[in-house]
């Protein structure tokens, strides 16, 4: 059921965002096939995690607030379409455990390296968690760059507006170390991370409609 469920609902959301809201991506090749893989977008909308996850063709896991799962009817449909639940407000060893062990399964998850939701109108610093687990994982973290769903949902909306909207991949980066990351490692990690996002940024929205 729950594989169903994913994939019907990535077929979903990937055409309506092709036909409602002219997508545009680049740089998919940059997301490994197989193996581990940790997606590190900007995160402006709660709409992100759908739009990262329906342009990728392999299925992606990803954090969702605690509160949501207890919602019975909300809870069950999120937790099948592979998101889990995090505790916002302090570190959350168990959801740093079953993080590492979607990755040791070779699984792809997705990572807000913000945080939280920014306006879009900058970038946010990066939190030590992201590194903390790619160190610990080996696995390449992938920065993501996305707008427009900042417009399509803004905060305090009631309904969604039709904006356009693009996603560009870039190149992976690693976090090599030998034993528990230094706080200098993680913050050398992320300066590197919010400047690979940042890159991506500034090369404004693709040229080509469609997926590449």
């Amino acid at each position: 059921m729950g594989r169903f469920l994913y994939a019907t609902g990535h077929l979903l959301s990937r055409t309506l965002a092709r036909t409602a809201f002219a997508l545009r991506v680049e740089g998919t090749a940059y997301v490994p096939a197989t193996g581990p893989a940790i997606l590190a977008p900007n995160h402006v909308s709660y709409l992100d995690p759908v739009l990262v996850g329906c342009v990728v063709s392999r299925p992606v896991h990803f954090m969702a607030k605690r509160e949501l799962f207890q919602t019975p009817v909300v809870g069950w449909l999120i937790s099948r379409l592979n998101a889990y639940p995090v505790t916002r407000e302090r570190a959350d060893p168990s959801t740093v455990k079953h993080t590492l062990s979607l990755l040791a399964a070779g699984q792809a998850v997705t990572i807000f390296p913000e945080g939280t939701r920014g306006s879009g109108g900058r970038l946010g610093p990066v939190r030590p968690g992201i590194g903390v687990i790619a160190a610990r994982s080996g696995a390449p973290v992938v920065p993501v760059f996305h707008k427009g769903t900042e417009e399509i949902l803004p905060r305090g909306a009631r309904r969604p507006r039709r904006m356009p909207v693009w996603v560009r991949f870039g190149p992976p980066l690693r976090l090599d170390v030998t034993g528990e990351p230094s706080r200098e490692d993680l913050e050398a990690f992320g300066r590197r991370l919010l400047e690979a996002l940042a890159a991506l940024r500034e090369r404004g929205r693709p040229e080509k409609p469609g997926i590449h």
